[in-house]
């Protein structure tokens, strides 16, 4: 594998790492996992929750003692009627956002799928032209709906911190390392995406329908 592919897939690989690792984020209680959340409300008494996709994890002074039972597009609202914590007081209510949830568990699949079928195209066809174009397309397509959801990531953590601080509660908040390996996987893509393209126009080595005939 000459240079240019190897770069495509590596970034490609990459992206598809952090994806992974971030849709595993807060599943269960165990070392390295709870430690991947989007955003993270700490009341000033040091107790806090993290947030995922699938779920929160809750704990004291910095060490997470449980987390709640994996569940699709968790709603960060639903949190709010959780006993016997802390933060009973201080329902976390952003209005109804079930279906900005879903939108956003359902696009980190669709970026997830689309991440993997480029590096699955590009190994079957041994790196030819219409096949590293079409990775090229299909990265950048992955790229924007890793920006969405992002964006979305973003507004939905920064809402809930500003209204349990407007509520008048001694809490801060703040982002969590899934929320950079979002980030991260969506540079990546673009990168990939490039380097594809790259590959595509001026790659060497590749195989060509004429050398086959």
């Amino acid at each position: 594998m000459s240079l240019l592919p190897f770069l495509a897939t590596f970034f490609d690989f990459a992206a598809l790492v952090l994806q992974v690792f971030t849709l595993l984020g807060t599943t269960y209680n165990r070392p390295f996992l709870r430690d991947l959340y989007f955003a993270r409300l700490e009341l000033d008494t040091g107790s806090f929750v993290d947030f995922g996709l699938w779920g929160y994890c809750t704990g004291q002074n910095g060490a997470v003692s449980e987390c709640s039972q994996p569940e699709p597009a968790y709603n960060w609202n639903d949190f709010a009627s959780v006993e016997g914590t802390d933060f009973s007081s201080s329902a976390i209510n952003l209005g109804d956002l079930s279906r900005v949830f879903l939108a956003n568990f359902i696009l980190y699949w669709i970026a997830l799928g689309l991440t993997l079928f480029a590096m699955v195209i590009t190994f079957l066809s041994g790196f030819r032209r219409g096949s590293d174009f079409l990775a090229s397309f299909i990265t950048f397509i992955a790229a924007i709906v890793m920006i969405v959801v992002f964006v979305i990531l973003i507004v939905v953590s920064m809402r809930g911190v500003n209204h349990v601080q407007d509520a008048g509660i001694d809490a801060s908040g703040h982002l969590g390392p899934s929320m950079w390996m979002t980030l991260g996987a969506m540079v990546a893509l673009l990168l990939s995406s490039f380097w594809y393209c790259l590959t595509c126009c001026f790659g060497a080595g590749r195989v060509r329908d004429a050398d086959k005939v």
